[in-house]
């Protein structure tokens, strides 16, 4: 924003040079006001080229900050995944085998561990959004907590993380600007909400 500000005042002096008003002074200065126009060009060009530079610095980290994203939501899938088989091959087993608490002790849902690398980097916690940045560190603590006790409820954490995430890919390619992502990632922890609730209501009966 500052060499943009800085480029458009050398601009105006440029074109000042061109108004009727002033055309005595570049007539008796010529030598000087040619020097001074030579100066402003270089000045601008200088300008310009950092401005190009700092956007397209900017653009290819935007990009790489996409490609952790799209890494971090296939390592959810992954561990998503898995978690839904060690669910599913509980729910095969005979009624009663065994306790569904020692169960998940002993089988463990995994923890998508590469979301605390992820979130380690300058890079993201630079450029993620901080709606996504308080979520995602809200749904870590919470599938931490979960992980031993409620392997359903940690899967569909595990699904609203995924989802967090592919709104911030689609934020940072700009198809949506701030406020809709804030909606949606509200949407998706009213979602969630409900979800325990209704789990808390059932251990209460």
């Amino acid at each position: 924003m500052t060499y943009l500000i800085f480029l458009a005042i050398f601009s105006l002096l440029g074109v000042v040079t061109f108004v009727p008003a002033f055309t005595r002074i570049v007539e008796r200065y010529p030598t000087g006001i040619n020097f001074f126009l030579t100066l402003l060009a270089t000045l601008i060009g200088v300008l310009l080229a950092i401005v190009i530079s700092d956007y397209e610095a900017k653009q290819n980290e935007k990009q790489d900050v996409i490609k952790l994203l799209t890494s971090a939501i296939s390592s959810v899938e992954q561990c998503h995944q898995y978690s839904v088989q060690i669910v599913e091959y509980y729910q095969s087993l005979p009624p009663n085998e065994y306790d569904k608490k020692l169960f998940f002790q002993q089988n463990t849902p995994p923890y998508p561990a590469y979301l605390d690398i992820f979130l380690a980097q300058n890079m993201v916690s630079t450029n993620l959004s901080g709606t996504t940045l308080n979520d995602l560190n809200e749904y870590l603590i919470n599938i931490k907590r979960t992980q031993n006790y409620n392997a359903i409820l940690y899967i569909d954490m595990l699904n609203q993380i995924k989802q967090l995430l592919g709104l911030e890919i689609t934020y940072q390619q700009g198809k949506i600007d701030r406020i809709e992502l804030e909606a949606r990632a509200d949407v998706l922890k009213e979602q969630l909400q409900l979800k325990v609730n209704a789990v808390l209501t059932d251990s209460q009966h």
